[in-house]
């Protein structure tokens, strides 16, 4: 493995860790959701039969800063992780690329796709264009993703679907409140050097941007902003927060100072989870182990 990529976490149902061992035992009805980034790589395996999260794994990824190096390092892991080098039912990918858009439905047209992106973001020798279908929010939303990841992916897997985090990340909570009537609550997805907000108004959402930041008073002061511009007061609005952050991190602390209303997303029903991820607060890994639930 590269010396770039360290592995963090590993939580493996024993009985799939068993079935890992016998090629005949292992179940098709898994699906495996797989997310990528330049600073992080983590996947879930999901007991599609059963809607039981079986397994979880995460790593870190080092000073690697280009795609196709990236792509290489990443080919290099998966080769030497048996345990989803197997025939899964479907396969999730995740991007977690910076250049994505949203666009409604009455204003798309496919063969605009680059125009749009184009909009607010320069393409690079090497990127191509791709876009998911957002059926509760009513618009596609189009990104740009390296070539060299997706011939990576497409080398490695069968029956694969690749689609930007954001897509996995709105879908979700729409379906997860489309039966609640919200009202000042905003939600905030923390990434290693990014942050995503979201705010849903009834069952529509109305705000999604992502910010990068590199310090606790980069994410308060981004974050404030967005509730100025939306003219919410952050003694009234409850703060939900999605993503690697507890009540020890500092980033939470410094929010605090200024929203008192702060908890941690709760877990989607419609898992159930193995022993194994006991130990995981309920708001790591959300994007990740609801990917399975959003059909984009």
């Amino acid at each position: 493995m590269s010396l770039n990529i360290i592995k963090l976490n590993t939580y493996i149902d024993k009985a799939l860790a068993k079935a890992n061992n016998d090629y005949s035992d292992f179940n098709k009805n898994y699906i495996l959701s797989i997310q990528i980034s330049l600073d992080g790589f983590s996947f879930c395996i999901v007991d599609d039969e059963r809607s039981k999260i079986i397994a979880l794994e995460t790593y870190a990824i080092q000073e690697i800063d280009n795609y196709e190096i990236l792509a290489k390092d990443l080919g290099e892991l998966i080769n030497n992780l048996d345990i989803i080098k197997r025939r899964f039912n479907r396969v999730n990918v995740l991007f977690e690329g910076t250049k994505a858009t949203l666009i409604p439905f009455p204003l798309f047209e496919e063969t605009a796709s680059q125009h749009y992106l184009n909009f607010n973001h320069k393409l690079e020798y090497g990127e191509e264009i791709s876009f998911d279908k957002l059926n509760s929010l009513q618009a596609y939303n189009v990104f740009a993703i390296p070539t060299c990841i997706k011939e990576m992916i497409k080398s490695k897997f069968i029956n694969y679907k690749i689609n930007h985090f954001s897509s996995t990340l709105i879908e979700g909570l729409l379906i997860k409140y489309k039966n609640q009537d919200l009202n000042n609550q905003v939600f905030v997805n923390i990434r290693s050097n990014y942050l995503d907000v979201l705010i849903i108004e009834g069952s529509k959402l109305v705000f999604f941007n992502t910010f990068k930041y590199k310090t606790p008073e980069d994410l308060a002061y981004f974050l404030i902003y967005v509730l100025e511009q939306q003219k919410l007061n952050p003694e009234n609005i409850d703060l939900i927060m999605l993503g690697e952050i507890d009540k020890n991190s500092k980033y939470y602390e410094i929010l605090y100072k200024y929203i008192r209303n702060i908890e941690f997303i709760e877990r989607n029903d419609f898992f159930t989870y193995s022993y194994a991820l006991d130990e995981v607060p309920s708001n790591f890994y959300y994007n990740l182990l609801n990917a399975s639930s959003c059909e984009l």
